[in-house]
């Protein structure tokens, strides 16, 4: 009985599971619909709040001043988009996932692996949509821009109690910050997806706040229904946002003598409702992990504290900044001394609470804190000006040095980003041609390429985007026929069961040494010395080299200061041969220096 009870209680978990989007879609309209009651008969009672010092700011005329923002803002949305679609293809780390599953045209799988600790259920299943209407780079490009388009739209009407030149200004800023430009340069960085759902969330949250209208009462649980499923570091902001603003009514009402229940739930039902819908998310997260309940992707990428904090330190100015902005709004807001805002400082306490979590996690990642940068941003830039509101000179050139500062730090990491993505991307897309031109010169005896310095995840993911440019690369049980030129992959790194990685079918053999005939590559993100490259030139003939035409001045100091946003180099440092990109014919010799391994 108890076998049969245990067989049937399997069977039900893995089909829900594997029917999860479908529980997903239901709870989805649950909470609509319990939103739309709630909010027809609750919290709409209560009365809009007044509004902040901000509204008091001069709305003038359009000024000179506000023209030539207006203009520096089209220009920067034109470049902004120009770079995302220049040189944009499936070369990137992880688009193996988008072209083994969406482009072949399988969905990708709810991303629920309690083997490792991971709940991202929506991650990537937008894309299984899109895919009935392109599968090309560029019209993948165009939905993750139409994306960015909305969330800057959403910004500039959060933006709306600030005069015209201060919202270009903030909205350029945003678009800069290093975590903001890393997330969406990648379309498969689940943090893309956060960064447009939290964006609903804050507008609907903040004009629910003005207005109380239901749609935005509706719209601030659902954007978090949607926001939560990508990312497990979501829901340590919504609840930290939930318990600080609920702490902060709860002590604002015992001021004032109030001590009906049922009145503090009736006017802070919108909280309650967010609470709620983290409370959903928590049970499914507990129920995925419930089984196996391993971590080991955290494990496997957790670093020193030290060196997590220095990283962080160099890239995430903002949330650093928050943090004793935030004690010292408290602690006036505690005495009696200061104004507090329950919506925006109740929001810098959940930035806080999810780049804290990251800390303690000792992880790190350049796009890790983009939850915590966007609305550290809007907090920091919303204090900045109430404080402005009495102008000094101290004040005005405080103010304007600090956002110099921070304009001038984001931009310098995110060009950094930008320059190291894209040149990565077009110097492999230059070596699928070159390997397109070579290959009929082989013909009947394929071609083997040696990368004497990639690690498996690199070589894997190259052989999935050669997949996806036509050529037939080793693959274990491939179902459908391949055609163009036949492809064998080896390299000095060590393969396991003779993949490249575990969890990709990508056939890799190990090989000491290359063999005559083969060719030996060193991508642009090889972890080797100029030295070593120099070495195979000196036993092998050239037949390809590239560079990043921005790069050859050498490395010099500041460029290794910006390091620290690299997916790759950030704690390793730039190696020599950075950017490049060689192939070589093979003559007979022996390669002693074996690829580092890589944590994808």
């Amino acid at each position: 009985m108890s076998f049969f009870l245990h067989h049937l209680l399997r069977h039900g978990y893995d089909m829900f599971w594997s029917h999860f989007l479908i529980f997903w879609l239901l709870i989805l309209v649950a909470i609509a619909v319990c939103g739309w009651y709630l909010a027809g008969s609750t919290d709409a009672a209560r009365p809009a709040p007044a509004q902040g010092p901000l509204t008091a700011l001069p709305k003038p005329s359009p000024s000179l001043a506000d023209i030539t923002a207006g203009m520096v803002l089209i220009g920067f949305l034109a470049l902004y988009t120009y770079i995302a679609f220049y040189k944009e293809d499936f070369a990137h780390y992880d688009n193996d996932n988008l072209i083994d599953f969406s482009l072949r045209g399988v969905n990708f799988p709810v991303a629920v692996w309690p083997y490792i600790g991971r709940f991202l259920p929506l991650q990537y299943q937008e894309w299984n949509l899109i895919r009935f209407i392109t599968r090309s780079c560029t019209g993948y490009t165009v939905f993750s821009m139409a994306q960015v388009a909305i969330l800057v739209a959403a910004l500039w009407i959060i933006l709306d109690e600030y005069k015209f030149r201060y919202r270009v200004a903030i909205l350029i800023s945003a678009m800069l910050v290093p975590s903001f430009v890393v997330s969406n340069a990648s379309l498969v960085c689940p943090e893309r997806n956060v960064l447009f759902w939290l964006t609903i969330i804050l507008l609907c949250l903040y004009r629910y706040s003005r207005t109380r209208a239901r749609k935005y009462f509706v719209g601030s649980l659902v954007a978090t229904h949607f926001a939560l499923y990508y990312k497990e570091t979501v829901v340590v902001v919504v609840l930290a946002y939930v318990v600080a603003r609920l702490l902060v009514e709860g002590y604002t009402s015992w001021r004032v003598g109030q001590r009906s229940w049922q009145q503090f739930a009736r006017q802070n039902s919108l909280t309650l409702g967010l609470l709620a819908v983290s409370g959903i998310y928590l049970v499914l997260f507990g129920l995925a992990m419930l089984p196996q309940h391993r971590f080991s992707y955290i494990n496997d990428n957790q670093a020193p504290l030290a060196s997590v904090f220095l990283r962080y330190l160099q890239t995430a100015w903002l949330p650093f900044l928050v943090i004793p902005v935030l004690i010292l709004r408290f602690s006036r807001f505690a005495l009696g001394k200061g104004q507090f805002d329950d919506l925006w400082d109740c929001l810098a306490v959940g930035a806080t609470a999810c780049f804290l979590s990251l800390l303690a996690l000792r992880m790190y990642g350049g796009y890790y804190t983009a939850p915590a940068d966007l609305i550290a941003l809007l907090y920091l830039a919303r204090v900045s000006l109430s404080w402005l509101s009495k102008p000094t000179r101290f004040r005005v050139a405080l103010v304007a040095a600090a956002f110099m500062c921070v304009l001038v730090h984001n931009a310098a990491y995110s060009t950094f980003a930008v320059i190291e993505t894209k040149s990565t991307v077009a110097m492999k897309r230059e070596l699928s041609e070159f390997l397109r031109t070579y290959s009929p010169s082989v013909s009947g005896r394929g071609l083997t390429l040696y990368f004497p310095y990639a690690d498996g995840f690199s070589v894997m993911g190259f052989c999935a985007y050669l997949s996806y440019k036509g050529f037939q690369v080793p693959m274990e049980g491939l179902t459908a026929p391949q055609t163009g030129p036949t492809l064998a992959v080896e390299g000095a790194a060590t393969f396991a069961n003779n993949r490249c990685v575990w969890y990709r079918n990508y056939a890799c053999a190990h090989v000491e040494s290359p063999r005559e005939g083969a060719l030996i590559i060193v991508l642009p993100d090889d972890r080797v010395s100029e030295a070593d490259v120099a070495g195979i030139g000196r036993h092998a003939h050239l037949l390809l080299s590239a560079e990043a035409p921005v790069l050859r001045s050498r490395i010099g100091p500041w460029l290794k200061l910006l390091t620290a946003i690299s997916p790759r180099f950030s704690n390793s440092g730039l190696p020599g041969h950075w950017l490049q990109l060689h192939v070589f014919k093979l003559g007979p010799f022996h390669l002693p220096t074996v690829a580092p391994s890589y944590k994808g």
